[in-house]
Formats: structure tokens, sequence, C-alpha cells
């Protein structure tokens, strides 16, 4: 008999046994047996695991209770004998497991405190409810949870595939197991999200087994190889809502396999021998293909092809510009409506094509409550999401860039920094801590906070564990400030849990936050107060929709139409992108409609309707626009008028005519690309 499966064995035992005694308990009480599909699943998963561990005993008396449950499930009511009868089979699987002999001597099967714990969930004081049951019933899964799941898989699943496909060429490959096992652990907490804990489950085990093959500092071996495969293949069925043979016995065997050649010293060569003295090939893994939806359709549509329509009506903009300059000596009054109707067909396109990228962070609320809900669940706490600033629009880009840090945060929240309800009550805390997610957006940059009301976040916490993982040295860690000690969280490998499980423990979290956010040319700080809580804040800049045409975009306003077109050669001629308009007001209209986002805006002071010095007091009073440079471009040379400008918010006043040597000047101090 093997130790290293029994121990996984053992494990997994107790809250799959407290899952089935909480729902047959429910039975007892209501008369109705008709849902019992979690607790039969789970013990069909623990006969699986028993046969893996060679636990004949224990999967005979799985079968039974499996088989038990099958009556109670078919028949219309349910008396309490006949669900205390299945109750007693359960209580048989207990005994089974605490007459398993020990396999050595050196190995503690202190099986009693795994039936004492598999118990301790029906402990009045704890009021919890199952892991693995409950949690996943408690929730009905709207379809655009899943729709976004399915969407968040995929790239998961490929970024799964591409690091297997590297490390069949290259087993020792460090990068290709750090991305397969962030994936996982992403994947993991999604899938859990969704009520998929079986697929969970799977995603947990690529990375408890990543976690040990990085901790050994070994290669991935052929059978490493197979299992990661087959397990992603798994993953890959249940996003894209394939029927799945039931090949769970053969999937857990192979993995207590892998686990028991990891336990052995490395065989000569870094590899484990195998029988027969030679490695078997292993095929490389099956391509990741898309998820196909099993919900209402929806029209799905590239931001690719979005950005094209987007520029193609920016460009009609343009076009309807330089019409209207070309027609203006000329143009009657008729001419004159025409075009200003067709201009504002043309703006009012624009702005539609934008707002469909547009989403309402509030949006998100149920999935993020959902996300802080379950993980309560699993660490026996409570807590409540609130959101503000809900009504905020936000770019679709944004959003896919956010939901993952934001995931890892709450989860973070409450493992880390909610207590749990008896220690809030004796602090005088409410029982429910409290999360707060607060987001803020202007055209340039989106600020996130996420903050908490728990017990904060330790620095010599922080430190001892840095220092005992060789991250810092002691005389780092004596000189360090607070500030610096609270950038430990992000390291990679550094954790405060007490214990790994699915939600905590392996010191991946904060790091993928940082590293997600960064490579998007975010940031990530990070503030706490003993006993108050602590606060994340993710500073995220945004990129513009029209930001991938042939350079940066120059607004130019002056009323006459000689020195636009004069300006808009110059402005062309250095690369850059141009929107006219003819007086302040115009200008205006195509802010306030999202059709023009300048990254300059050069202006005449002298116009009529509303004129330069109205426009750059708009411009810089606006929160949305205020962070644009905005240059005086007129023939007023007095001091008075340059001061004037600098007063309201200019970047500079120059003299007319502009020249390329001036707009060079301009572009240099504005750091315009």
């Amino acid at each position: 008999m093997d130790r290293e499966k029994i121990q996984i064995f053992i494990t997994t035992a107790g809250s799959a046994l407290a899952s089935v005694r909480t729902s047959l308990l429910i039975a007892a009480q209501s008369g109705d047996g008709s849902d019992l599909t979690i607790p039969r699943r789970n013990l069909a998963q623990l006969r699986s695991e028993a046969f893996a561990a060679n636990l004949n005993e224990v999967a005979a008396r799985c079968s039974e209770c499996i088989a038990a449950l099958d009556v109670l499930t078919a028949a219309a009511e349910n008396s309490p004998k006949d669900v205390y009868a299945a109750l007693d089979l359960v209580a048989r699987i207990d005994a089974a497991i605490w007459e398993t002999p020990s396999p050595a001597d050196d190995f503690p099967a202190d099986v009693s405190g795994f039936v004492d714990a598999s118990f301790d969930e029906f402990m009045p004081q704890t009021n919890r409810q199952t892991q693995t049951g409950r949690a996943e019933e408690e929730f009905e899964i709207d379809d655009e949870t899943l729709d976004i799941f399915r969407s968040e898989a995929d790239d998961l699943l490929a970024n799964i595939a591409n690091g297997i496909a590297v490390l069949s060429n290259a087993p020792a490959d460090q990068n290709a197991l750090w991305d397969i096992r962030r994936s996982a652990h992403t994947f993991k907490g999604s899938a859990g999200i969704v009520g998929l804990r079986d697929a969970s489950a799977v995603a947990h085990r690529m990375e408890d087994l990543l976690d040990k093959i990085v901790k050994l500092g070994r290669p991935a071996e052929p059978r490493v190889i197979e299992f990661l495969t087959r397990s992603a293949t798994r993953l890959n069925d249940v996003v894209s809502a394939k029927n799945i043979d039931d090949d769970t016995h053969e999937l857990d065997g192979l993995y207590a396999d892998v686990m028991m050649r990891l336990s052995r010293p490395a065989a000569a060569g870094g590899e484990t021998a195998h029988k027969g003295g030679h490695t078997p090939k292993t095929a490389a893994p099956p391509p990741v293909g898309k998820a196909v939806s099993t919900i209402t359709p929806v029209v799905r549509v590239s931001l690719d092809r979005l950005d094209e329509l987007i520029a193609a009506s920016r460009d009609l903009v343009i076009s309807h510009s330089l019409l209207a300059e070309t027609l203006a000596p000329t143009a009657t009054k008729n001419i004159s409506l025409l075009l200003d109707a067709q201009r504002d067909l043309t703006v009012e396109i624009q702005a539609k094509l934008l707002q469909i990228r547009m989403v309402k962070f509030g949006t998100l609320e149920t999935r993020l409550s959902r996300a802080v809900r379950v993980t309560c669940v699993d660490e026996n706490k409570k807590a409540v999401v609130e959101i503000e600033n809900g009504e905020v629009e936000i770019d679709t880009q944004a959003i896919d860039t956010l939901i993952e840090p934001l995931l890892h945060l709450l989860k973070n929240a409450v493992v880390h920094g909610v207590e749990a309800p008896d220690v809030r009550r004796l602090i005088g805390k409410p029982e429910h801590g409290r999360i707060r997610i607060r987001l803020e957006a202007d055209s340039d940059t989106l600020i996130l906070s996420v903050t908490d009301d728990g017990a904060g976040v330790s620095r010599a916490k922080l430190k001892e564990k840095a220092l005992a993982g060789g991250i810092i040295t002691a005389r780092a860690a004596a000189e360090m400030v607070d500030s610096d000690a609270l950038q430990l969280i992000f390291e990679r490998g550094l954790t405060t849990a007490g214990k790994i499980d699915m939600n905590a423990g392996r010191g991946v979290g904060m790091g993928i936050v940082k590293e997600s956010v960064e490579s998007r040319g975010g940031s990530v700080l990070v503030s706490s107060e003993p006993q108050k809580g602590a606060a994340f804040t993710i500073v995220l800049p945004l990129k513009k929709a029209d930001a991938g045409a042939a350079g940066a975009c120059v607004l130019i306003i002056d009323d006459s139409a000689s020195i636009r077109h004069q300006t808009k050669k110059i402005v062309e001629a250095e690369g850059c992108r141009v929107i006219t308009a003819d007086n302040g007001a115009a200008a205006i209209g195509l802010l306030r409609s999202g059709a023009c986002r300048p990254d300059l805006i050069l202006s005449d002071v002298e116009m009529p309707q509303i004129d330069g010095w109205q426009l750059l007091k708009y411009v810089k009073t606006d929160r949305k626009f205020a962070r644009i440079p905005v240059i005086m471009v007129t023939s007023l040379d007095a001091p008075k008028h340059r001061q004037r400008a600098l007063e309201l918010g200019a970047a500079d006043l120059l003299l007319k005519p502009l020249n390329k040597e001036k707009f060079a000047k301009v572009r240099l101090n504005c750091r315009l690309l």
C-alpha cells in the first residue's frame, strides 16, 4: 500500500463525507431526496480516489452508499428512517478508513483526526456550509457570468497549452512551469466562482503538482506532461460543454502515480526511470479550441473590426471638414444647411460606435459578489461587497484587464484581511466584513481601489516570511521602512497564509495582480492600518479607442478657412492626424460628442460664438479634458495676453502664423509622439 496515495486520499476524504452528511440531514428533515446529485458525485470521487490508493474496502463501502442515494433520489418521498440508513453507510465508510493499516512505522496514520474533522462542520458555533456541496448549490449562475467565464477560460487554456508545448521540448523550462501554474491558479478560482467545482479541483491538482516540481527543482518528466495534457483536455471539455467520459479514476490514478514518482530520488539524467528501462514518448498536447456556448447566442464583434469602423467614421469627420472648407467660399444657404446636417449625423455615428466599446462597471457586481461569497464559505467568514461609482462606463478592454487582478484582490481581502465572525464580535466589529470597490475614470486614467475593514497587513510578518524565504537579508529587514515592507506582499513565493488550499498559501495571487497591471503600463499601491484594514489601488492608463491610426490627434480651431488649411498641412506633415473646427462652439461640440479625443489642441483666440479664452476655460475646468495640452495661436502679442493664457491653463501662446519650427517645439514641449 503506497504511503503517498493514502496521504492524498485522507486529505480530501473529510470534506467529501461532511458534504454527504449535510445533504442527508437536510433530506431527513424535508423528506425530499431528489437533490442528492452533489453528495453522490462527491462519493463517486471518493470511491475513485480509494481505488487509486488501493483502499478496496473503502471503495466498496462508497459503492453501497451511492446505491442507497440512488434509491432515495428515485423515491417520491423518503422517511427519516430511510435517510438515517444511508447515514449509517457513511459511518461505515468512516470505519473502513479508520481500519486502514499503516503502510510504514514512520507514517502517522491518525485517521481519527480525519473522522473528527469530517463532523466539524456540524458544530453549532461554526454555522458554516460545506465547501464542496452547499456553496455550489447556493448560487444560480446567470448566462452573462458563464459567458464571461468561458471567454476568460479560453485564454487561460491557450496559455496552458502553449506552456505544455514548451515543456514537451524543454522539460526544465521554469518560465513555462510558471505560466502553466499561474493560468491553472486563475482557472481554479474562476471555475469555483461559477460552480464548476470538479473543473476547479482538476486545476487545483495541476497547481499542486507544479508547486512540487518547482520546490524539488525537477524537470517535467513525460508522465508529468501526460497528466498536464490530459487535465488540460478535461478542462477544455468542461468549458466547451462536451459530454465527458467518466475517466476520473484513470486521471486520479495518473496524478497519484506522478506524485509518487516525484517523492522518489531523481534518476540519473534528471528523469524518473520507467519500467523496461526506457522512457515512453509523450504525445504533443492537443490544441485547445474555442469554447462552444450552449446558452442563448450573443453577437460578438472583434474589437479590431469595431476600431476599423471607428477609424472610418473619424475619417468621415475629417472628410466633411475638408469638404466644408472647399465649398465655404461659394456655399449657398441650402448647401450650408446640408453640410451641417451631415456633420451632425457623422458625429452621432462616431459617438454611437465609441459607446459600443463602453461597459458600466456595475455590471460586474454579481460576479464580484459571488467571488466573495464563495470564498467566505470556504474560509468560514462573512463579508459583503459595496461598489461605488458603478454607473461609470469604461472601455471593454479595461474591464478585461481589471477582472483578473480584481478577483485576486477580493479573495485576498477575505482570506488575509477580514477576521472570523467570532473575532470581529470580540473586538467590536460587525460580523460581516465590508469590502469596498471604488472606480474613477477619465479619458486618460483609470483608478480602482479595493478597501477592506479587516486586520490590516502585518509588516512584521511580511518581513519575517521574506527573511525566512531568502527574499531579503537580515540587514535589509532591519533597515526596511514600512512602505517598502508592504511591497513585499507582491513577491513571488511569499505568503502569510497558515495553510495551503484553493484560496491561499502559494504566494502566487498578489504577484499575479502586480504583473498583470504593470504589463499594461499601470501600477499598484498598497496601504494598511492595523485592525482598520488595507487598501489596494490600481492606477491604469487607458488606451484610446482610436490610438491605433497614423500618429497623435490634433484639434485645430480657427475661424479662418485658409489658416485652418495651412496649419493642417504643417501638422499632417509631421505625421499627426488632424480634426478642425471653425470656432469654439463647434470644437466643444466635437469634444462632448466623443467623436474627437485629441492629444493636443491648437486654438485661435478671436472667434465668433465662443472665443479661444472661453474654450480654454471650458477645457481646463472639465475633468475629462483638463489633461489635454492647449496652445493658443494668435496675433495678440501683448504680455497681458500671454499672462491670461497661462493663468487659464494654456501650455503656451504662439504668434501667428504657425510654422514647422514652432510646431516642432510644441511637439517637444508637449511630449507629443
